[in-house]
């Protein structure tokens, strides 16, 4: 179990950490930086920040990583 949690943790705080770069980025250059979870055929729209997004993905992350760190190795 350690041996998939770990680098499934490193990964995903890696990928919040690139998305929430990727949402200063798009801040500076003057884009919107949200992502749309309505329906726009409908006029429903939920916006949610990258950097929400990135939040969520680095905080998933450091609970792989702390699980890891209290799983036991299951290979010989």
């Amino acid at each position: 179990m350690q041996a998939i949690l770990r680098p499934l943790g490193w990964l995903l705080c890696a990928a919040g950490l690139a998305i929430i770069a990727g949402h200063f980025v798009m801040v500076y250059m003057g884009l919107s930086a949200t992502l749309n979870l309505g329906d726009s055929a409908k006029f429903e729209f939920i916006l949610v920040p990258f950097w929400a997004v990135g939040l969520g993905a680095m905080a998933i992350g450091a609970i792989c990583l702390a699980l890891s760190r209290g799983a036991k190795k299951t290979s010989k």
